[in-house]
């Protein structure tokens, strides 16, 4: 009985320990997890709304949608049927276009068909006529006759005819037409002044005259500074005359100082000029002696002779002015092939132009001597190039012709070139005479319609 009264009493105290001291805590859990389940049940009630109102949004919204993507659709069926009738309707403008470009492209390749046949056909019959005059002018005789006809040409030509402008009367004209008018009023002053100074001179004075001019134009093309300051304007004479005392007193004769000196108290358009002028007067004193000696005549031909040599050998004229050869080398050169083949005074003349050409080809430079050679004479030179040799009656005739028609003597020189075909070909200063067969059947081609 004690033991179960002293279990009961120990049971009560674990009781009443457990009711003061666990419960309250145990309690107050319950009631905080009481708390938040229920702010759980509220939270869901909340959701549980929110998600009735999401699935009314979204119902709401995929009506929209449903609608708004049936207008789109209807729309774009819309815009579909425009854009079909704006393609049908450029498609048919375009069909249009291609057929009216095809019928000018037709009638555009009819057109060039029609060119091209009329151009083959009169190329055809060009060819069959040049075909015709060859067998024809291979014929002995033939190419004879046809430089018989041109002269008779020249012959109707030349009556009534007037002297054409481009030819020029006077031998000072010679190699000047490029030049400004200042510098050509200075070479016609000077030239006074050498024909005065050499009006009693003998040939060995001219010589020597020549090749004082010639040194002293070497000298300035050498120095150039000096050349332009002889050029320039200046109104003191007497300075530029002490100057070319003190340069070439006593290293050239006394008429070469005195036309020196007369040159660079003249004014002149370009440096160069000066030059020129001088080199000109070297060349003149030369053909003069010509004249003394009877010879001129033929220092013209073998000049003539040289320049068509030139002309017919491009390499040999290149080698002769090429001006980073040694010059001294050129004009051994073309003397060595001249030596024994011409006078004196036609050597003189083409070194002395090798030694001058100034970047000029030599070919160019040997035919302005021949003119002016032809000019000293107060000759025209008439460059005549035929198919075959002229006979010294033709040559008579052309001559004579010639000299009616530029109203002056003409100086005739003969070249032959096959090419030509027939009649012949003159050159008189920039004029060109063109009555040579080939030229006249390149010129009906060239006139044939395109």
């Amino acid at each position: 009985m004690g033991v179960f009264i002293s279990q009961l009493f120990a049971f009560v105290i674990i009781v009443g320990v457990l009711v003061k001291f666990v419960g309250p805590p145990l309690k107050k859990a319950t009631q905080k997890r009481q708390s938040e389940i229920q702010s759980q049940i509220d939270e869901s009630e909340v959701a549980k709304k929110r998600l009735a109102e999401a699935k009314t949004a979204y119902a709401d919204a995929m009506e929209q949608a449903k609608a708004e993507a049936s207008k789109i659709r209807d729309e774009a069926r819309e815009d579909a049927q425009s854009i079909i009738e704006d393609i049908r309707a450029q498609a048919d403008a375009e069909v249009a276009r291609i057929k009216e470009h095809g019928k000018a492209q037709v009638a555009l390749n009819r057109s060039a068909l029609i060119r091209s046949l009329r151009a083959e056909l009169g190329l055809s019959t060009v060819d069959l006529a040049g075909k015709l005059v060859r067998d024809h002018l291979d014929q002995p005789g033939a190419k004879s006759e046809s430089i018989d006809r041109v002269i008779g040409e020249l012959e109707e030509m030349a009556q009534g005819s007037a002297t054409p402008s481009t030819i020029s009367s006077h031998a000072e004209a010679i190699g000047t037409h490029t030049m400004r008018a200042t510098s050509r009023e200075s070479i016609r002053a000077l030239q006074k002044a050498f024909n005065d100074t050499t009006a009693s001179m003998d040939s060995a004075g001219l010589t020597e005259l020549s090749d004082d001019l010639l040194g002293v134009v070497g000298a300035l093309d050498q120095h150039p500074l000096l050349r332009k300051h002889l050029a320039e304007v200046n109104d003191d004479g007497g300075a530029k005359g002490d100057m070319i005392d003190s340069l070439f007193g006593g290293k050239i004769g006394e008429p070469a100082v005195r036309i020196v000196k007369v040159a660079v108290n003249h004014r002149w358009s370009t440096a160069r000029d000066l030059s020129f002028a001088l080199e000109r007067l070297s060349r003149l004193a030369l053909l003069k002696v010509a004249e003394l000696q009877g010879n001129i005549d033929d220092v013209e031909d073998e000049l003539f002779r040289i320049g068509r040599l030139l002309v017919a050998q491009p390499a040999l004229t290149q080698e002769v002015s090429n001006p980073l050869a040694p010059t001294e080398g050129r004009v051994q050169l073309l003397d060595s092939l001249l030596a024994g083949k011409v006078s004196d005074t036609t050597r003189q003349l083409v070194a002395g132009a090798i030694r001058t050409l100034r970047g000029r080809p030599a070919d160019s430079v040997v035919s302005e001597l021949a003119d002016l050679a032809a000019a000293r004479r107060g000759e025209a030179v008439a460059h005549v190039i035929a198919a075959t040799s002229l006979t010294d009656e033709q040559v008579g005739r052309v001559t004579q012709v010639l000299g009616r028609v530029y109203g002056r003597p003409v100086s005739t020189q003969v070249e032959v070139d096959p090419e030509l075909l027939g009649g012949m070909r003159i050159i008189i200063g920039d004029e060109v005479i063109e009555a040579d067969i080939a030229t006249r059947l390149a010129k009906a081609a060239e006139q044939l319609p395109r």
